[in-house]
Protein backbone atom coordinates (compact mmCIF):
# COMPACT_ATOMS: atom_id res chain seq x y z
CA UNK A 1 0.00 0.00 0.00
CA UNK A 2 1.69 3.20 -0.81
CA UNK A 3 0.48 6.44 1.28
CA UNK A 4 0.06 10.21 -0.01
CA UNK A 5 2.69 12.36 1.30
CA UNK A 6 0.79 15.47 0.95
CA UNK A 7 -3.25 16.32 0.73
CA UNK A 8 -5.91 15.07 3.08
CA UNK A 9 -4.87 11.96 5.44
CA UNK A 10 -6.38 9.09 5.01
CA UNK A 11 -10.01 8.79 6.59
CA UNK A 12 -10.76 5.62 8.92
CA UNK A 13 -13.29 4.43 6.59
CA UNK A 14 -10.94 4.40 3.67
CA UNK A 15 -8.31 2.77 5.79
CA UNK A 16 -11.00 0.26 6.61
CA UNK A 17 -11.69 -0.58 3.05
CA UNK A 18 -7.97 -2.01 1.86
CA UNK A 19 -8.17 -4.66 4.48
CA UNK A 20 -9.77 -8.11 4.72
CA UNK A 21 -12.80 -8.43 6.27
CA UNK A 22 -12.82 -8.75 10.02
CA UNK A 23 -8.86 -7.47 10.02
CA UNK A 24 -9.55 -4.54 12.44
CA UNK A 25 -11.74 -6.50 14.73
CA UNK A 26 -9.29 -9.30 15.04
CA UNK A 27 -6.43 -6.80 15.51
CA UNK A 28 -7.71 -3.77 16.81
CA UNK A 29 -5.19 -0.82 16.25
CA UNK A 30 -2.14 -3.26 14.89
CA UNK A 31 -3.00 -1.63 10.97
CA UNK A 32 -2.66 2.16 12.35
CA UNK A 33 0.43 0.77 14.22
CA UNK A 34 1.54 -0.36 10.30
CA UNK A 35 0.60 2.84 9.11
CA UNK A 36 2.42 4.92 11.04
CA UNK A 37 5.60 2.98 10.52
CA UNK A 38 5.67 3.07 6.89
CA UNK A 39 4.60 6.68 7.07
CA UNK A 40 8.10 8.46 7.98
CA UNK A 41 9.55 6.19 5.03
CA UNK A 42 6.91 7.25 2.34
CA UNK A 43 7.34 10.80 2.82
CA UNK A 44 11.06 10.59 3.45
CA UNK A 45 12.79 13.66 0.96
CA UNK A 46 15.90 12.70 -0.81
CA UNK A 47 18.80 13.51 0.37
CA UNK A 48 21.25 16.48 -1.07
CA UNK A 49 24.54 15.25 -3.25
CA UNK A 50 26.67 18.02 -2.43
CA UNK A 51 29.05 16.49 -6.00
CA UNK A 52 26.68 16.86 -8.29
CA UNK A 53 26.67 19.26 -10.86
CA UNK A 54 23.25 20.23 -11.89
CA UNK A 55 24.00 22.67 -14.49
CA UNK A 56 26.85 21.37 -17.90
CA UNK A 57 26.80 24.90 -18.98
CA UNK A 58 24.90 28.16 -20.42
CA UNK A 59 23.10 26.64 -23.74
CA UNK A 60 21.60 29.60 -25.24
CA UNK A 61 21.04 32.96 -24.94
CA UNK A 62 17.67 35.28 -25.43
CA UNK A 63 17.45 38.36 -27.23
CA UNK A 64 14.39 39.63 -28.54
CA UNK A 65 13.54 42.66 -30.86
CA UNK A 66 11.09 44.32 -33.19
CA UNK A 67 13.64 44.11 -36.24
CA UNK A 68 15.11 40.18 -35.69
CA UNK A 69 15.29 39.58 -39.18
CA UNK A 70 17.27 42.45 -39.66
CA UNK A 71 19.44 41.93 -36.69
CA UNK A 72 19.80 37.88 -37.36
CA UNK A 73 21.23 39.60 -40.82
CA UNK A 74 23.63 41.53 -39.10
CA UNK A 75 25.20 39.21 -36.84
CA UNK A 76 25.34 36.39 -40.40
CA UNK A 77 26.15 37.98 -42.93
CA UNK A 78 27.85 41.40 -41.58
CA UNK A 79 30.06 40.16 -38.98
CA UNK A 80 29.90 36.46 -40.59
CA UNK A 81 29.18 34.50 -37.22
CA UNK A 82 27.89 31.01 -38.00
CA UNK A 83 23.87 29.93 -38.28
CA UNK A 84 22.94 27.64 -35.64
CA UNK A 85 19.66 27.33 -36.88
CA UNK A 86 18.04 29.80 -39.83
CA UNK A 87 15.12 32.65 -38.27
CA UNK A 88 12.33 29.77 -38.40
CA UNK A 89 8.06 29.88 -37.52
CA UNK A 90 7.75 27.31 -34.62
CA UNK A 91 4.50 27.92 -34.38
CA UNK A 92 3.95 30.16 -31.26
CA UNK A 93 7.27 32.24 -31.76
CA UNK A 94 9.72 33.20 -34.71
CA UNK A 95 13.09 32.91 -33.75
CA UNK A 96 17.04 31.62 -35.51
CA UNK A 97 20.33 31.07 -34.17
CA UNK A 98 23.78 32.47 -33.75
CA UNK A 99 26.66 30.77 -32.91
CA UNK A 100 28.81 32.70 -30.67
CA UNK A 101 31.41 30.01 -29.55
CA UNK A 102 30.23 27.41 -26.98
CA UNK A 103 26.58 29.02 -26.66
CA UNK A 104 24.16 29.96 -29.03
CA UNK A 105 22.22 33.65 -29.30
CA UNK A 106 18.62 33.12 -30.11
CA UNK A 107 17.14 35.97 -31.74
CA UNK A 108 13.02 35.93 -31.09
CA UNK A 109 11.09 38.60 -32.69
CA UNK A 110 8.61 40.68 -31.14
CA UNK A 111 6.26 42.94 -32.49
CA UNK A 112 8.54 46.06 -31.87
CA UNK A 113 11.21 47.26 -29.57
CA UNK A 114 14.96 47.55 -29.35
CA UNK A 115 17.31 44.01 -29.32
CA UNK A 116 17.47 43.40 -25.79
CA UNK A 117 18.19 40.21 -23.81
CA UNK A 118 15.40 38.50 -21.79
CA UNK A 119 16.72 34.86 -20.21
CA UNK A 120 19.12 32.09 -20.42
CA UNK A 121 18.74 28.22 -21.22
CA UNK A 122 20.68 25.68 -18.86
CA UNK A 123 22.32 22.43 -20.28
CA UNK A 124 21.72 20.15 -17.18
CA UNK A 125 22.72 17.04 -16.29
CA UNK A 126 20.68 14.13 -17.29
CA UNK A 127 17.15 16.06 -16.47
CA UNK A 128 15.34 13.20 -14.14
CA UNK A 129 18.33 13.11 -11.85
CA UNK A 130 18.14 17.04 -12.22
CA UNK A 131 14.68 17.21 -11.08
CA UNK A 132 15.52 14.77 -8.17
CA UNK A 133 18.40 16.76 -7.13
CA UNK A 134 16.16 20.34 -7.26
CA UNK A 135 13.89 18.45 -4.92
CA UNK A 136 16.60 17.46 -2.00
CA UNK A 137 18.14 21.01 -2.53
CA UNK A 138 14.72 22.43 -2.07
CA UNK A 139 14.80 24.26 -4.85
CA UNK A 140 11.72 25.75 -6.59
CA UNK A 141 11.20 24.54 -10.19
CA UNK A 142 8.48 24.17 -13.02
CA UNK A 143 7.15 21.00 -14.45
CA UNK A 144 9.24 19.36 -17.34
CA UNK A 145 7.53 20.83 -20.35
CA UNK A 146 8.15 19.25 -23.72
CA UNK A 147 8.06 20.86 -27.12
CA UNK A 148 6.95 18.36 -29.65
CA UNK A 149 6.55 18.90 -33.52
CA UNK A 150 5.55 16.92 -36.33
CA UNK A 151 8.03 15.18 -38.06
CA UNK A 152 8.16 14.49 -42.41
CA UNK A 153 5.83 11.08 -41.60
CA UNK A 154 3.72 12.73 -39.95
CA UNK A 155 4.06 11.46 -36.25
CA UNK A 156 5.26 13.78 -33.37
CA UNK A 157 8.18 13.73 -31.51
CA UNK A 158 9.52 15.60 -28.41
CA UNK A 159 12.32 18.47 -29.62
CA UNK A 160 13.21 19.75 -26.36
CA UNK A 161 11.79 19.93 -22.72
CA UNK A 162 11.97 22.98 -20.82
CA UNK A 163 11.85 23.41 -16.73
CA UNK A 164 11.57 26.58 -15.28
CA UNK A 165 13.77 28.32 -12.47
CA UNK A 166 12.05 31.28 -10.36
CA UNK A 167 14.57 31.39 -7.85
CA UNK A 168 17.24 32.95 -10.46
CA UNK A 169 14.54 34.13 -12.59
CA UNK A 170 12.98 37.58 -12.51
CA UNK A 171 10.21 39.48 -14.17
CA UNK A 172 12.65 40.80 -17.04
CA UNK A 173 15.17 37.78 -17.22
CA UNK A 174 13.78 33.99 -17.65
CA UNK A 175 16.21 31.58 -16.73
CA UNK A 176 15.45 27.33 -17.29
CA UNK A 177 16.81 24.13 -18.14
CA UNK A 178 16.63 22.93 -21.57
CA UNK A 179 16.77 19.38 -22.14
CA UNK A 180 16.88 18.79 -26.14
CA UNK A 181 16.71 15.17 -27.43
CA UNK A 182 19.49 15.44 -30.06
CA UNK A 183 23.43 14.98 -29.61
CA UNK A 184 24.12 18.70 -28.02
CA UNK A 185 27.96 18.29 -27.81
CA UNK A 186 28.49 17.01 -31.04
CA UNK A 187 26.28 20.43 -32.38
CA UNK A 188 27.76 22.26 -30.02
CA UNK A 189 31.68 21.42 -31.42
CA UNK A 190 30.17 21.53 -35.03
CA UNK A 191 29.64 25.00 -34.52
CA UNK A 192 32.65 26.02 -32.93
CA UNK A 193 34.39 24.02 -35.33
CA UNK A 194 32.94 26.66 -38.16
CA UNK A 195 33.24 29.24 -36.18
CA UNK A 196 37.37 29.00 -35.91
CA UNK A 197 36.93 28.24 -39.62
CA UNK A 198 35.82 31.61 -40.40
CA UNK A 199 38.80 33.09 -37.82
CA UNK A 200 35.52 34.44 -35.90
CA UNK A 201 34.54 36.65 -38.47
CA UNK A 202 35.57 40.01 -39.15
CA UNK A 203 35.48 40.68 -35.33
CA UNK A 204 37.71 37.77 -34.32
CA UNK A 205 35.14 36.53 -31.84
CA UNK A 206 37.28 33.60 -29.82
CA UNK A 207 34.33 33.05 -27.62
CA UNK A 208 31.25 34.22 -25.07
CA UNK A 209 33.08 35.12 -22.01
CA UNK A 210 30.20 35.90 -19.80
CA UNK A 211 26.69 36.86 -19.37
CA UNK A 212 26.22 39.91 -16.59
CA UNK A 213 23.40 39.65 -14.82
CA UNK A 214 22.57 42.49 -12.74
CA UNK A 215 20.20 42.25 -9.56
CA UNK A 216 18.31 44.49 -7.64
CA UNK A 217 18.75 42.20 -4.34
CA UNK A 218 21.87 40.91 -5.50
CA UNK A 219 22.54 39.21 -2.05
CA UNK A 220 19.56 37.15 -2.28
CA UNK A 221 20.46 36.83 -6.34
CA UNK A 222 23.97 35.37 -5.17
CA UNK A 223 22.37 32.96 -2.52
CA UNK A 224 20.13 31.59 -5.14
CA UNK A 225 22.45 30.79 -7.90
CA UNK A 226 25.08 29.50 -4.91
CA UNK A 227 22.42 26.74 -4.01
CA UNK A 228 22.05 25.79 -8.05
CA UNK A 229 25.34 25.66 -8.78
CA UNK A 230 27.29 23.82 -5.85
CA UNK A 231 29.38 22.58 -6.26
CA UNK A 232 30.35 25.21 -8.40
CA UNK A 233 32.51 28.20 -6.42
CA UNK A 234 31.98 31.76 -7.17
CA UNK A 235 34.91 34.40 -6.95
CA UNK A 236 33.26 37.75 -6.47
CA UNK A 237 30.13 36.77 -7.38
CA UNK A 238 31.35 35.01 -10.80
CA UNK A 239 30.87 31.59 -11.26
CA UNK A 240 32.84 29.27 -14.13
CA UNK A 241 30.88 26.45 -15.33
CA UNK A 242 32.64 23.53 -16.92
CA UNK A 243 32.55 24.89 -20.37
CA UNK A 244 30.86 27.44 -22.05
CA UNK A 245 30.57 31.37 -20.59
CA UNK A 246 30.17 32.35 -16.49
CA UNK A 247 27.78 33.84 -14.74
CA UNK A 248 28.51 37.18 -12.87
CA UNK A 249 25.78 38.32 -10.38
CA UNK A 250 26.33 42.25 -9.72
CA UNK A 251 24.25 44.62 -7.71
CA UNK A 252 22.14 46.97 -9.89
CA UNK A 253 18.96 48.92 -9.78
CA UNK A 254 17.32 47.02 -12.00
CA UNK A 255 16.61 43.16 -12.44
CA UNK A 256 17.89 42.75 -15.92
CA UNK A 257 20.89 41.14 -18.06
CA UNK A 258 23.12 44.07 -18.04
CA UNK A 259 25.68 42.74 -21.14
CA UNK A 260 27.05 39.43 -22.82
CA UNK A 261 30.71 39.61 -23.36
CA UNK A 262 32.42 38.30 -26.31
CA UNK A 263 35.80 37.70 -26.28
CA UNK A 264 38.06 38.79 -29.27
CA UNK A 265 41.28 37.93 -30.91
CA UNK A 266 42.24 41.66 -31.20
CA UNK A 267 40.32 44.77 -29.90
CA UNK A 268 41.92 46.98 -32.09
CA UNK A 269 40.96 45.48 -35.13
CA UNK A 270 37.27 44.98 -34.14
CA UNK A 271 37.43 48.41 -33.24
CA UNK A 272 38.62 49.50 -37.08
CA UNK A 273 35.68 46.97 -38.43
CA UNK A 274 33.08 47.99 -36.37
CA UNK A 275 33.72 52.11 -37.04
CA UNK A 276 33.88 51.19 -40.65
CA UNK A 277 30.40 49.59 -40.61
CA UNK A 278 28.70 51.96 -38.51
CA UNK A 279 28.64 49.55 -35.53
CA UNK A 280 30.42 50.95 -32.23
CA UNK A 281 28.81 51.99 -29.49
CA UNK A 282 29.86 53.57 -26.38
CA UNK A 283 33.78 52.64 -25.25
CA UNK A 284 34.39 51.69 -21.92
CA UNK A 285 37.98 51.93 -21.54
CA UNK A 286 38.97 47.87 -22.88
CA UNK A 287 35.46 47.60 -23.63
CA UNK A 288 33.76 47.88 -26.88
CA UNK A 289 29.88 47.90 -27.13
CA UNK A 290 28.00 46.97 -29.98
CA UNK A 291 25.57 49.47 -31.51
CA UNK A 292 22.25 49.36 -30.17
CA UNK A 293 22.69 46.50 -27.51
CA UNK A 294 24.23 44.89 -24.45
CA UNK A 295 27.17 43.16 -26.51
CA UNK A 296 30.30 43.88 -24.91
CA UNK A 297 33.60 43.22 -26.28
CA UNK A 298 36.99 42.42 -24.38
CA UNK A 299 40.38 41.04 -25.75
CA UNK A 300 40.85 37.41 -24.78
CA UNK A 301 42.97 34.33 -25.26
CA UNK A 302 42.71 31.96 -28.23
CA UNK A 303 40.30 29.00 -27.51
CA UNK A 304 42.58 26.20 -25.59
CA UNK A 305 44.96 28.82 -23.69
CA UNK A 306 44.58 29.90 -20.27
CA UNK A 307 42.47 33.21 -19.59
Amino acid sequence: MRLPCEGTDPSLDSTMSILAPGTIRRTGCRPLVLILAILPMACTSPTPDPDMRLVRQIDHIKLVSGEARGLFAVLTDTLRLPVAWPMTDYGGFVSGGVAIGDVNLEIIQTEEGAPRFTGFALEPAPLDEVLTELKARGIRHGPPAPYRARQPDGTMQTRWTTVSLPEVSRDAVEVFFCAYTHDVPARRRSLRDALQALHGGPLGVVATEEIVYGARDAEAMHAAWERLLAPASDSLGRWSLSAGPAIRVIRADEDEIRSVVLGVRSLAEARRFLEDHDLLGEVRGDTLMLKGMSMALVEAAPLGASR
